[in-house]
């Protein structure tokens, strides 16, 4: 399972409507791509306000429809890092880790070189 999260500033609500497409054809590449390769691909999304709410309501019910999954998140990684980048990028993925392992859920950071 892939979570993905992106950060924009919405300026109104035909910019929300913008970005759930935009998001549902991300997914769409990411599924033809997993299924070229033969698996099994699903896809899932939620735009809101509180990514660590909105990725608890898609999480929790694709565990129980599929009880082996394991969710993976993105870290991102600066070649130099400061203060406003850990403190922008380092809290949503460990927040839902941290919520996600209380569960007994399996979540894994994987690094992403920025």
């Amino acid at each position: 399972m892939l979570i993905l999260t992106e950060w924009i500033q919405i300026k109104g609500s035909g910019e929300v409507e913008k970005l759930d497409s935009h998001v549902k054809d991300e997914l769409n590449r990411y599924i033809e791509f997993v299924r070229r390769h033969g698996y099994f691909a699903e896809a899932v999304s939620s735009v809101g306000t509180d990514a660590i709410g909105e990725i608890e309501q898609i999480g929790l019910p694709l565990l129980a429809k599929y009880p082996q999954a394991i969710f993976f998140g993105g870290q991102i990684v600066f070649p130099r890092e400061t203060f406003l980048t850990r403190w922008l990028h380092n809290h949503v993925v460990f927040a839902i880790q941290s919520r996600f392992y209380l569960r007994g859920i399996p979540f894994i950071i994987l690094p992403i070189r920025a």
